[in-house]
């Protein structure tokens, strides 16, 4: 695909929402010899808990790129090189060959370090903005390698819905179902969870199980339309070493079951858990 070095935002600005994603199951397998385990999910796009993203691009001779979120009334501008945000404009830019001004504006309301994916959701969805501020001059192909080259979860956000996710996360089918779901997720306020601090302490203290069996059943159902398949056979692979840890998480997974909830787990690594039933 050919680009023209001279080409230009169509408009200087869009916003557009940044969408969470909750495990439906989690299977850990191998600690893979790059230091990453392999895994394989199911990643579902809960779009009831979302970031609010505001892109702007002012084309000019050299690159500059500022990212500033929004949180608990605090703005603060980031320019580090490790945000995922700030990796993706510059991903972007230097592929399709532009310079200019891009900053990116964050209204961050996916709690961080909860396993919601929030910081791979706006990368993705920084791809997905700047894309259409240059009139889609990349293909989704396009956008899917990018997003591997910023992070393991960031592909599914491209792709969205409901994928089967494996290798560490970058490997995706998507998946077609017709299950409705009623989701609710709650983060408790005092533990926030490092997902290394997770990996390490499941290769400590972690139960390693064959989920073959129940992943098939979960892809199954969804072809099924099989509620009640479905909800028998979810898992997470964190939650012992995880509610081992903290009993409060434990305490909100009890809490969301008294409500009528038909399963409740842990958002990936934690610390957020949602509960899901039948819509």
């Amino acid at each position: 695909m050919n680009i023209s070095h001279t080409s230009q935002a169509a408009k200087n600005k869009i916003k557009l929402k940044s969408y969470s994603k909750i495990n439906l199951a989690l299977w850990i397998k191998n600690k893979r010899k790059d230091g990453f385990h392999e895994i394989e999910s199911i990643f579902y796009e809960y779009k009831g808990l979302y970031d609010d993203l505001e892109i702007i691009f002012v084309p000019g001779d050299v690159l500059k790129i500022e990212v500033s979120f929004l949180q608990n009334k605090l703005n603060e501008a980031i320019m580090e090189k490790d945000n995922l945000a700030y990796k993706a404009v510059k991903a972007y830019l230097n592929k399709i060959g532009v310079n200019g001004t891009c900053k990116v504006k964050i209204n961050k309301k996916i709690p961080m370090m909860a396993g919601l994916g929030g910081g791979s959701s706006n990368a993705a969805f920084v791809l997905i903005g700047l894309n259409k501020l240059f009139d889609y001059q990349l293909h989704e192909s396009e956008l899917l390698l990018l997003a591997k080259e910023i992070g393991s979860d960031v592909p599914f956000f491209i792709l969205g819905g409901i994928c089967l996710v494996s290798g560490k996360g970058e490997i995706l089918k998507k998946l077609d179902s017709k299950l409705n779901f009623n989701i609710q997720v709650i983060k408790p306020a005092d533990v926030s969870i490092s997902t290394k601090w997770a990996y390490d302490e499941f290769d400590l203290f972690g139960k390693k199980f064959d989920r073959d069996k129940r992943m098939k059943a979960l892809l199954n159902a969804l072809q099924a339309s099989n509620h009640e398949l479905f909800f028998s056979n979810m898992f997470n692979d964190f939650e012992d070493v995880v509610f081992n840890k903290y009993p409060q998480i434990l305490d909100l997974r009890n809490k969301l079951l008294s409500e009528g909830f038909k399963k409740v787990m842990l958002c990936g690594s934690g610390s957020a858990v949602f509960g899901i039933k039948e819509a």
